[in-house]
């Protein structure tokens, strides 16, 4: 964490609380929200807008960040903190909680919670991002890299060859096998095929050693390549 930056954040917050008594109380210009109904659609959600972090080794933190306001998303809440002048890095902040966000780090404060130090995990953006967005399950694969997200009730996509490739079909109904643990889906469009196997076996990443849930396939026009997935909850 950047040593100045921790330094004015903690000296502002010592200077607040001995003056609480005659500042008046503070008003955010977004209100906390967490009823359902008043949250917008992610769907088109950018993954650059999107920030996960571990805060104090006991919260995950995803913040989606627009030019007013931040979106924080909880394990039992959503919120939304507006915008407020800082000396150094971003703030949000709203009566309840805090976001201070400055070089892939943050410190965050619940209603409940102390001032906690957040570190960024880059590698959890697009998966998250992806979850905003209403993705099911998402899945990757190398040489040549492809990613695949299936979204019920509405659509398979895969992008292949590094971007080049792009099928999209509708979801179909999945074929399950639970002896074998596999499920299967076959979609067929005008211009292509396509079959997507995913299976209950562990699976580790060739390019970036992380380990997933699921093993899959996909079968794209009668090329078959092999990576590794996992479900978004």
């Amino acid at each position: 964490m950047d040593t100045q930056f921790l330094i004015l954040v903690f000296l502002l917050i010592s200077l607040g609380a001995c003056n609480q008594e005659s500042q008046p109380s503070y008003q955010s210009n977004s209100d906390t929200t967490r009823a359902k109904g008043q949250i917008p659609d992610f769907s088109s959600i950018n993954t650059s807008d999107v920030y996960v972090y571990n805060c104090a080794d006991s919260l995950q933190l995803t913040a989606h960040v627009t030019t007013d306001s931040t979106w924080l998303f909880l394990s039992d809440t959503t919120v939304k903190l507006g915008h407020v002048p800082a000396a150094s890095g971003a703030k949000y902040q709203s009566p309840d909680y805090l976001y201070w966000s400055k070089n892939g780090q943050a410190l965050f404060q619940g209603p409940t919670s102390s001032l906690m130090n957040c570190t960024a995990i880059s590698k959890e953006k697009s998966w998250q991002a992806a979850k905003l967005r209403g993705v099911n399950f998402r899945a990757l694969g190398q040489e040549p890299g492809w990613i695949l997200e299936i979204t019920k009730g509405a659509q398979m996509q895969y992008i292949g060859n590094y971007g080049q490739d792009t099928v999209v079909t509708p979801v179909p109904n999945p074929r399950v096998d639970k002896q074998k643990g596999i499920t299967t889906y076959n979609a067929l469009t005008h211009a292509h095929s396509m079959t997507i196997k995913i299976i209950d076996e562990p699976c580790t990443d060739s390019m970036s050693g992380f380990e997933f849930s699921s093993t899959v396939t996909v079968t794209v026009d009668g090329k078959t390549y092999r990576g590794c997935g996992r479900t978004l909850n």
